[in-house]
């Protein structure tokens, strides 16, 4: 077997329950109620293959997400997203990788900024899945879960909601203009470009 069933019934189980998500809202399935998520879509101008290699990758994540990257495809491989170089509160050190199928999903632990410690130690993560809209092109789907009650997670809702907005734009901008020179862009959450569009 070339993933483990776990892995499997996960991408499974996120690709029905995401079908019939609504974005920003929360994902719902037929009988129980529903469960609150981040997420975004587009469509990305890239083979299937490129937007994979960005997202596991620590390279390719290098090229959109963050100015450092450590990430190791494997379970439990580390899925780290340093923000800010010279302030290692900033990023995502000791998370890791949860699940993934090549080329079709990969899922990791996520935190939020140290100014939000209760959500931030919160245990929530995130499922990346892409599918092929023809030879050039990928369909994103970015889906953070694990929301919990409370004026701290509200806050953060509203901040992932712009976040991961602000990541598929740089997701789709590092395939129409190249990857991101990090000399001229700020890190993801501070003023932007992209959040001016």
């Amino acid at each position: 077997m070339k993933y483990p069933l776990t892995t499997m019934f996960l991408a499974a189980a996120v690709t029905v329950s995401a079908a019939t998500a609504q974005e920003g809202s929360g994902l719902t399935v037929p009988g129980t109620n529903p469960v609150r998520a981040v997420r975004v879509e587009g469509i990305i101008k890239a083979p299937v293959a490129e937007v994979w290699r960005v997202w596991t990758t620590s390279a390719g994540a290098e090229e959109f997400f963050a100015e450092k990257a450590n990430i190791q495809l494997a379970l439990n491989g580390p899925y780290e997203i340093q923000f800010d170089p010279k302030d290692e509160r900033s990023g995502t050190k000791g998370l890791k990788i949860l699940s993934y199928a090549p080329e079709e999903m990969i899922s990791f632990q996520w935190n939020a900024p140290p100014e939000m410690p209760e959500v931030r130690n919160g245990g929530t993560w995130v499922v990346v899945q892409m599918r092929p809209e023809g030879a050039d092109r990928t369909s994103v789907t970015i889906t953070h879960l694990g929301w919990k009650e409370g004026a701290e997670w509200d806050r953060a809702f509203v901040h992932f909601k712009r976040g991961w907005g602000d990541l598929m734009k740089r997701l789709e901008l590092r395939f129409t203009d190249g990857p991101i020179d990090w000399s001229k862009e700020p890190m993801m959450y501070q003023e932007s470009r992209f959040t001016k569009r």
